[in-house]
C-alpha cells in the first residue's frame, strides 16, 4: 500500500510540474498565420513579441529549431471578432498543445474605425502581457 500511494504522489508532482510552466520558459514564438486574417494583426504582432524580448520566428524557422530549442517554442494563435465591439483572444500553446498563457480583450467601438478597435485591443493584450514582466530563464531538465 505504501508504494502505491507514494507512485501516485510521484505522478501528481510530476504532472504538476509539467502544468506548472511559465512564459518565462520559452524563448521562441510563432504566429499562426489566419487565411481570413487582417494584414495588420499579424504586423502589430510581430513588432510586439520582439519588445517584450521573445525571439519571433516563421514556420519553416521553427520546423528547423533541434528538438531542445522546439522545447522553448510557443505558438501564437488568436481570434479577433467585429461587430458592435471588437473582441481579440491571444493564446500561447507550447509544442504539447497546453495553453501557456490566455488572454481576452475588448475594445469599445465608439467613432473608431474596425483598423482602430483592432490596434487598440491588440495593444491591451500586449500591456497585459508585459506585465507578466518575461524574462527567458531555462528550466533545467533532469
Amino acid at each position: 500500500m505504501k508504494n502505491v500511494l507514494m507512485y501516485f504522489m510521484m505522478l501528481l508532482t510530476s504532472t504538476v510540474y509539467v502544468c506548472a510552466q511559465s512564459l518565462n520558459d520559452y524563448k521562441y514564438v510563432v504566429i499562426q498565420h489566419q487565411e481570413d486574417s487582417k494584414k495588420d494583426i499579424e504586423q502589430r504582432m510581430s513588432k510586439e513579441f520582439p519588445l517584450l524580448g521573445f525571439v519571433l520566428l516563421t514556420e519553416d524557422e521553427a520546423a528547423k529549431l533541434s528538438e531542445e530549442e522546439a522545447q522553448l517554442l510557443l505558438r501564437a494563435e488568436y481570434l479577433c471578432r467585429q461587430s458592435a465591439q471588437c473582441l481579440f483572444k491571444l493564446k500561447l500553446k507550447n509544442n504539447n498543445g497546453d495553453i501557456v498563457y490566455e488572454d481576452e480583450q475588448v475594445a469599445a467601438a465608439g467613432f473608431m474605425s474596425y483598423k482602430n478597435d483592432r490596434q487598440s485591443a491588440i495593444k491591451k493584450i500586449f500591456k497585459q502581457l508585459k506585465k507578466q514582466n518575461y524574462q527567458f530563464n531555462p528550466t533545467e531538465k533532469e
